[in-house]
């Protein structure tokens, strides 16, 4: 399961993002004063959340890279920005744990500023960008 998130994590934040994550060489945790948080709660052959966590910085290069623009991005294109990539992440990781068969009902994500999670995810990837960090959890029911 948990090769399957990061997967699904680099490969979104590659695709969508055109930034490069690499896996976090330690286990310590975003600071929750500087992060930002989107989640995605699921039903189907299993339920549960999937959480992406980021730390602010990384949120404006990102959002710049996905719609093609240098200007200013507001902080609601960038809310906007952080809840496609938790969808997708989501939308992407289901399969590859439940089966191309499974049908899942996601539904839309939720945006949470400095908030801690239970510390104990089903899984996790943690991950490394050059503007910051991300981390990327799923808890099932």
């Amino acid at each position: 399961m948990e090769q399957a998130l990061y997967r699904a994590a680099i490969l979104t934040f590659e695709e969508l993002g055109f930034v490069f994550p690499t896996r976090r060489a330690d286990d310590s945790e975003i600071n929750d004063a500087r992060s930002v948080s989107a989640s995605v709660a699921f039903k189907g052959e299993f339920d549960g959340t999937l959480v992406v966590q980021v730390e602010r910085d990384i949120l404006p290069p990102i959002a710049a890279n996905m719609l093609g623009e240098d200007a200013l991005i507001g902080e609601v294109m960038l809310i906007d920005v952080l809840g496609e990539i938790a969808n997708v992440i989501c939308g992407n990781v289901l399969p590859e744990i439940g089966g191309k068969t499974a049908v899942f009902q996601l539904d839309a994500p939720q945006i949470t500023i400095q908030k801690s999670y239970a510390v104990n995810p089903s899984s996790s990837a943690k991950l490394d960008l050059e503007e910051g960090r991300a981390d990327v959890l799923l808890y099932l029911n």
